[in-house]
């Protein structure tokens, strides 16, 4: 029998594919699909999604798009061709379903634990500003400054790509010019808070006894991290899972549904915060 085809479109990172975040995911929608008879094709361009749609060569079961920019091409190919059973993660859509992390409230937990440790002068490593993930994780910082009545400073912000090598090649820069303006670092995923942390040790600055640092995520390395990293734990196979099943149920019930989920996360404290709690 021939199987429906699930396609998954995401950005064009080089690399995405491989990597923990997209691994994580899809280790759920594996699991979602598993004896369904649905099978995955991969495309990571928008262009790619497209002529696949295009060509009806493939029958598409359903579309899953991976943490897509706002704006982006793949987006609005959903929204316009609306026959399709799409779903998106990691970003949202008026038009689409979607299956999302609450970021704004994650990122304010965060920043309020820093804040109750004595911390005022956070610097905030953000990821890609095409990234609702960013988007939200950045406005969750900004709100839980306000709500602690402490001042935004613009000057403590480094704007990345969620990599380790440009966190680190950008907090060695910050470092060049600039070690006292700041007491704790809060990165936007977990792969650039250990960028920071690199950085920092390049320079001598201990963390946390110098300089506090959290992430975001809790990527399977942040628990052995040789300074255990206090992050924000994103329950990516339910993310994965979710939209996968919302997939299946649309096809049993031949209908597009726009199924949109909030979920939430919760801290993981550990070493690199300074937290007494362990």
């Amino acid at each position: 029998m021939i199987k429906d085809t699930v396609l998954l479109s995401n950005r064009p990172e080089k690399h995405f594919l491989g990597s923990l975040y997209f691994k994580n995911i899809k280790s759920g929608i594996d699991y979602a699909f598993e004896g369904t008879g649905f099978k995955l094709l991969y495309t990571q361009q928008d262009n790619s999604l497209a002529d696949i749609l295009a060509s009806k060569k493939q029958k598409i079961a359903g579309i899953i798009d991976i943490s897509p920019f706002i704006n982006d091409n793949s987006v609005k190919l959903l929204e316009k061709e609306n026959k399709y059973k799409s779903v998106l993660i990691n970003c949202r859509s008026a038009k689409l379903g979607w299956v999302d992390l609450d970021n704004v409230r994650g990122a304010m937990t965060m920043t309020e634990h820093l804040i109750k440790l004595g911390h005022e002068k956070i610097l905030y490593i953000a990821g890609f500003q095409e990234s609702q993930n960013n988007i939200d994780r950045f406005k969750g910082f900004k709100n839980a400054l306000g709500k602690y009545n402490i001042k935004f400073n613009p000057r403590l912000i480094l704007t990345c790509d969620f990599s380790i090598t440009l966190a680190y090649e950008r907090m060695k820069e910050f470092l060049s010019h600039d070690r006292k303006s700041f007491t704790a670092i809060f990165a936007a995923n977990d792969l650039m808070a250990v960028g920071a942390i690199r950085a920092l040790i390049d320079e001598r600055i201990r963390t946390p006894e110098d300089i506090a640092v959290v992430g975001f995520d809790d990527f399977d390395f942040a628990s052995t991290f040789y300074i255990p990293l206090t992050t924000y734990r994103q329950p990516f196979k339910n993310l994965g899972y979710i939209a996968a099943r919302s997939i299946v149920t649309a096809n049993e019930s031949n209908r597009c549904q726009q199924q949109q989920v909030e979920l939430v996360g919760e801290i993981v404290v550990r070493k690199s915060c300074g937290s007494k709690i362990s």
